[in-house]
């Protein structure tokens, strides 16, 4: 079935992805042997009629055998190199859930890794389907079954995928809900992983359903531009092309244009038109090794007259989600303005799949992946800092959004935060005791406040002092990160309980030597320790201001009795 509709004379024409793609079992099996030469095709091939005898005489709401879902999530995975436990686990990850199958089943068939990824995932979905105020929870549990293992959520993923692409069959209100969720949740969670091409299929899929018209009109005003500038585009490619082969270096070189998704928030946030945004188009050049990339970038600039301020090194400085590549705006043919992507075969692979490239060398009790990709790390991070749920999943939903920039250590060292991040932030990124004991910050060698934003490429020196940092409440209101925002709540708790336990005591008495000695003494026997003691005398009297931590309050009565049996004593006040 197809769809047509109508805008400025011009007829687009949109197949639905559910009918335009049948997957069988034997595209799997090829995909994943194409991917991964240790595929065990007899298990995938056992998972599958498993799940097919299972899923039996059930049916998606598009009336298709329910075990096209499994297998195109399957699919996915084998497309992006999944090994043979994560594709069975995709093959069976809705039997649990679906059919009378138990968790004891699948493990006595299928072993305990594959069926603990189908537990994993099966625990998820659960999660999603609970009451609407339960939803922050499910979050947080979300995340807990991710530091387990990576491949839960990759699967869950996958699994969205196929979900976001056939929504046509359920009501408008569920595909907006689905749809907002998909944006705010997972795309970023693809994306934390450095998976940009799942990203970019969720976040386009979802658009269409959360903004139907604006996805409409891009799509049309994207065909015209590509109409106008596609012979620009074409003779640029071909004259770098040229070139390359002149100074005798391999590479592919290729026409890119921006996602729908993201040409959509960058028209609505810069409050744009399409003609304005320089990287609608880019020419992407993939080339062999690393240091060819700079070679290129030479080239490059030798053809073309760098825009000044475009210019962005990802290789020197990678991104949090472990992208590398080159990027700039040049002025191109006819003075055309133009995006130039250099990286390498490998980065343009971590580029698009990310994590998975990795899965590969992880051993099976290391598969939480946690200290190997800060990105997402810092997010399970937070699920052990922030306790309250509804907590956590707002701030998840902000962090994960964060556009993110890049600070350096004095030594060199690169801090990741997000847009707006303090030198607050950036200390409690180095470590909890540096944010503890921090009195003050150089940026860039010059002493500025703790409380300063910091900007893109600064360099951020932390001073400390032995003494535990004095917090101020405003700090609150101006630092980003949860992990800095919990640690100040902390200091600022321990501030005001050490505040509550200090006692004020007045003392009246008639001066004479040793008075204050013996006033000492017993405050000392009594186990209270005085931080503040101040002495007055007037007309042979003397006034004493003690301050003095208390642990009880009935401290504070046999204390007053006691300096009362001093000799010349006249009162004591508390």
């Amino acid at each position: 079935m197809q769809i047509l509709f109508r805008k400025n004379k011009i007829w687009i024409r949109m197949i639905k992805m559910s009918e335009k793609c049948v997957i069988t079992i034997e595209d799997v099996l090829y995909q994943a042997k194409r991917k991964n030469r240790n595929i065990d095709t007899y298990k995938i091939k056992k998972a599958y009629s498993y799940a097919e005898n299972k899923h039996k005489n059930q049916y998606r709401k598009s009336g298709e055998p329910y075990i096209i879902h499994p297998l195109h999530v399957a699919y996915t995975l084998a497309k992006l190199g999944l090994d043979t436990q994560t594709i069975c686990a995709a093959l069976l990850h809705d039997v649990v859930e679906d059919t009378n199958a138990c968790y004891g089943d699948i493990e006595k068939e299928f072993g305990t890794e594959i069926a603990q990824i189908v537990e994993g995932v099966t625990k998820i979905t659960e999660l999603f389907k609970s009451v609407e105020e339960k939803q922050a929870e499910n979050y947080n549990k979300m995340f807990g079954a991710m530091e387990k293992d990576i491949r839960i959520i990759i699967l869950k993923l996958a699994d969205r995928l196929h979900n976001i692409n056939t929504l046509e069959h359920l009501k408008r209100d569920r595909q907006i809900a689905i749809s907002k969720e998909t944006i705010e949740l997972y795309a970023p969670i693809a994306y934390k992983l450095g998976m940009y091409e799942l990203k970019t299929q969720l976040e386009d899929g979802a658009f269409k359903y959360l903004y139907p018209d604006d996805y409409k009109n891009i799509i049309i005003e994207l065909e015209e531009k590509k109409k106008q500038k596609q012979e620009l585009l074409e003779k640029t490619k071909e004259k770098i092309k040229q070139e390359l082969k002149r100074q005798r270096i391999t590479a592919i070189v290729k026409i890119e244009t921006k996602h729908l998704y993201n040409i959509y928030k960058k028209i609505n946030e810069k409050k744009i038109g399409m003609d304005e945004i320089k990287d609608l188009f880019a020419i992407k050049i993939i080339t062999k090794q690393k240091q060819e990339c700079y070679m290129i970038l030479g080239i490059i600039n030798t053809l073309y007259n760098l825009i000044p301020g475009t210019f962005k090194d990802y290789i020197a400085t990678p991104r949090n989600n472990m992208y590398e590549a080159i990027h700039e705006i040049v002025l191109g043919e006819k003075g055309v303005e133009l995006e130039v992507q250099i990286c390498s075969y490998t980065m343009n692979k971590i580029a698009k799949y990310g994590i998975i490239n990795y899965l590969p060398y992880i051993k099976k009790e290391e598969m939480n992946f946690k200290k190997n990709l800060s990105g997402i790390h810092y997010s399970l991070e937070l699920k052990k800092i922030l306790e309250d749920p509804k907590e956590f999943l707002a701030t998840l939903k902000s962090e994960l959004l964060e556009d993110e920039i890049y600070i350096f250590t004095p030594k060199g060292d690169i801090k990741v935060l997000p847009k707006g991040a303090t030198a607050i932030d950036f200390a409690y990124s180095i470590h909890d005791e540096v944010g503890n004991h921090m009195i003050g910050c150089k940026i860039n060698s010059i002493d500025m406040p703790l409380v300063t934003k910091l900007k893109n490429g600064n360099i951020v020196e932390i001073i400390t002092s032995e003494l535990k940092t004095v917090p101020e409440e405003e700090w609150i209101e101006v630092i980003k990160t949860a992990k800095a925002k919990n640690q100040i709540l902390k200091l600022l708790q321990t501030k005001k309980e050490e505040e509550k336990k200090s006692i004020k005591i007045e003392i009246l008495a008639f001066d004479r030597k040793n008075l204050a000695l013996e006033i000492t003494n017993v405050f000392m026997k009594s186990g209270i320790n005085i931080k503040e003691l101040q002495t007055e005398v007037t007309n042979n009297k003397a006034k004493i201001n003690i301050v003095a931590e208390i642990r009880r309050m009935e401290q504070v009565d046999k204390l007053s009795e006691e300096l009362m049996e001093i000799p010349n004593m006249i009162r004591v006040i508390k």
